[in-house]
């Protein structure tokens, strides 16, 4: 066991620079972007990344996959959270650390993914042998107003996530989040656009293999404004905003792991 946490370690301080950037500078595909093709449009057709960034370029995308994929090949956890930089960038939270401490983990998320990114991650070396008893995703916020129905595609895209899991993971529970809220003003047209999603996937929970869960409220001020204090850039989330995600999540995984 002992080993095996190490290795773990070892592995995921590998992708420590890049997490920290991707926490600290990403803004959901915000940047300067140098194309290198046509993207998938289609949320539910998987696709790898294909352009740089100027907080990352393809060439660390490729190698984090990589990494992923060669420590799937051979890992073995009890628990993954896999993703896009919301979830990724988490992993560097002291309260996180504390909190899932107890667990065989790996962090899996990427920052800046699609789902249809994370399908292709998955069908291309990121399921590999493992065997984990729960798999927390979080993925769909960089899908939003990039198609035209894009309230219908990021929940379908959603949706393919979680069915993917279930078929890779057959004796895994899949703990799908709703997507976080955006914006500061509830009144925003994002927040409008997350509800309708949340409340679209929300529909495949069938409480034995796949759970929804939207916590989305917890980082919310009573008024409904997402504070600056819990997540600076109004997507990706400060030390509080870690502080009460894992005080939301923590127990929902804990019974799940049982």
């Amino acid at each position: 066991m002992p080993m095996i946490a190490s290795r773990l370690r070892r592995f995921q301080l590998s992708l420590f620079i890049a997490g920290a950037a991707a926490l600290a500078g990403f803004a959901a595909d915000a940047g300067t972007a140098t194309p290198a093709g046509p993207p998938s449009s289609d949320p539910v057709v998987p696709a790898p990344r294909d352009r740089d960034y100027s907080w990352m370029p393809l060439a660390e995308w490729n190698r984090q996959h990589a990494a992923f994929s060669e420590f799937a090949a051979k890992g073995d956890v009890d628990l993954i959270f896999d993703g896009d930089s919301i979830i990724s960038g988490a992993q560097w939270s002291e309260t996180w650390k504390k909190t899932f401490a107890a667990y065989r983990s790996t962090n899996m998320g990427i920052g800046g993914d699609r789902t249809q990114n994370l399908l292709w991650r998955l069908e291309n070396g990121e399921i590999g042998a493992l065997k984990p008893k729960v798999v927390v995703v979080l993925i769909g916020t960089n899908n939003i107003f990039t198609t035209p129905r894009d309230v219908e595609d990021t929940a379908r895209g959603i949706i393919a996530v979680a069915k993917k899991l279930n078929t890779a993971y057959p004796a895994a529970k899949i703990l799908v989040l709703g997507v976080f809220p955006r914006d500061e003003q509830p009144s925003s047209l994002i927040r409008a656009k997350i509800k309708k999603i949340n409340a679209t996937v929300a529909a495949m929970d069938d409480g034995k293999a796949i759970f929804v869960r939207d916590i989305g409220d917890v980082f919310l001020e009573p008024d409904g404004t997402l504070p600056r204090t819990v997540s600076p850039d109004q997507i990706h989330l400060t030390e509080e905003g870690v502080r009460r995600w894992t005080e939301a999540m923590g127990p929902i995984v804990k019974q799940l792991m049982k």
